[in-house]
């Protein structure tokens, strides 16, 4: 991972840098990792990852949108969903292994609660017109949540030809040739960060 990665801070000195004034990043206790990813599970409808990126950058501080962006790639190359993964790489790197649980714990309380309600519910009236027209209702909005967290995303790329030209191949890889995720990161990834490293040393 880069330098611009998340900032190694271990629970041994959480108190120090909760301490300095200095501007030092915030370390979150674990009954605040829980509220935060508890909030997350709870409010993201529509797809989660908009609220992670909302919660974790612009509402806790705990990473920077460079930092973020630059997590996102990693959660996805590791199984299970990206947001539990960035739970659980925050929890651990924050609190260890009983941090990661929480904050895996808290995002998956609230949902797990609400879908099986809903699936009860859809059992019994998932046929219904009305039903359709809400999910139908739905979905430009979840959309939008996604193009909007993009938007985000890409105001953190580096400045330069060669990062508009990953964007647009990885694009390309995926949403046109239908070429399977794994495959375009593990061989766009290496590629980006090759071309990362000699910009920054010219």
């Amino acid at each position: 991972m880069t330098a611009h990665t998340i900032r190694e801070i271990s629970p041994a000195t959480a108190s120090v840098s909760e301490a300095n004034m200095s501007g030092a990043p915030r370390v979150p206790t674990s009954l605040a990792l829980f509220k935060a990813f508890f909030l997350i599970g709870l409010t993201g409808f529509g797809g989660v990852l908009p609220w992670a990126r909302r919660m974790l950058v612009e509402r806790q501080g705990w990473l920077t949108n460079r930092e973020f962006a630059e997590l996102l790639p990693l959660a996805q190359l590791l199984p299970g969903p990206n947001v539990a993964n960035i739970a659980t790489v925050l929890g651990r790197q924050y609190r260890g292994a009983k941090g990661a649980a929480i904050a895996v714990f808290g995002l998956y309380l609230a949902p797990t609660v609400i879908t099986i309600g809903v699936g009860y519910a859809y059992g019994r009236w998932g046929h219904a017109p009305v039903t359709a027209h809400l999910f139908a209702g739905l979905m430009p909005a979840a959309t939008g949540l996604v193009i909007a967290t993009v938007l985000k995303l890409v105001t953190s790329l580096p400045r330069g030809a060669a990062s508009i030209a990953f964007v647009a191949t990885t694009f390309i890889a995926i949403a046109l040739v239908k070429i399977p995720l794994l495959i375009v990161l593990a061989v766009l990834g290496p590629l980006g960060t090759t071309a990362m490293l000699r910009s920054a040393k010219g």
